[in-house]
């Protein structure tokens, strides 16, 4: 399988083409459920069947990941039910999430708190019943990212570190400082914070990162940046070519950089 590539293609299809035991680290946010209209993914479905989704391919994350890799989750600690009568009202993602990793014997390594470093003002005005004990609504914007690993915690073998010591020490705490993305390429924005943080904190240099909701090619683009190989699926053509043109630029404007460096 070609690396350093974003594939156009279903996650199951793309998780065909990789061999078991071949990926150092998998950084990734998946579709919440919460009825974001992308173009070639319907996010509104039974929380049931949204779980055990989440669950099957959460498998092919432990079989494509080597004996150390580790996998580190984007998710929000809670979420807003308004179309699955049969689930509460508010769903505990994280728990959820947590559970799974437990059932498909991935090993929890931790939970990070994602704190906004810069706030944006976001307009919420959903209070349910105002002033009144009869409905309120409870809001939580606050996001984590859940880390685990497949066999073992400890790298088999030691390669070069790219952070800081600076950087270590307060990414060590479970907060993990970010600005948002507001930007707008897609209906769910990924902050590139999140997977240069998870890169620099979960990987050597020239390790292979998988991204299986590459988006617009946020991961890639951390990965590019921190010298590490890249792999990615994105269903959507229209995500999929942002991503490739966002990439392409990213390595134009290096190779400019350098060439002027050189004449210089």
């Amino acid at each position: 399988m070609e690396i350093n590539k974003i594939y156009n293609t279903d996650i199951f299809e793309g998780f065909k083409l990789i061999d078991d035991n071949s990926i150092n680290v998998i950084i990734t946010s998946p579709p919440y459920n919460v009825g974001i209209k992308y173009d070639s993914w319907t996010d509104k479905i039974p929380f049931k069947d949204y779980f055990e989704w989440c669950k099957n391919w959460l498998i092919e994350c432990r079989r494509v990941l080597k004996d150390d890799g580790r996998i580190a989750i984007n998710i929000p600690f809670e979420i807003s039910n308004n179309h699955d009568k049969n689930w509460d009202l508010r769903v505990f993602i994280a728990a959820e999430f947590h559970a799974i990793l437990k059932e498909v014997c991935l090993h929890g390594a931790g939970v990070v708190r994602l704190v906004e470093n810069y706030p944006h003002i976001v307009n919420k005005t959903a209070w349910g019943s105002w002033l009144s004990v009869s409905a309120p609504y409870i809001y939580n914007p606050e996001e984590c990212a859940l880390l685990a690993y497949k066999n073992q915690w400890k790298r088999l073998n030691n390669g070069l570190s790219t952070m800081t010591k600076q950087e270590f020490i307060q990414n060590v705490t479970s907060r993990w400082l970010y600005r948002a993305e507001t930007k707008g390429l897609t209906q769910a924005n990924f902050s590139l914070d999140f997977p240069l943080i998870a890169i620099k904190m979960l990987s050597y240099q020239n390790d292979i990162i998988l991204d299986p909701f590459m988006g617009s090619g946020t991961t890639g683009l951390a990965c590019l940046m921190t010298k590490r190989n890249y792999l990615g699926f994105e269903i959507s053509k229209q995500y999929h070519k942002i991503a490739e043109v966002r990439i392409q630029n990213y390595i134009d404007r290096h190779n400019n950089a350098l060439k002027d460096l050189i004449e210089y």
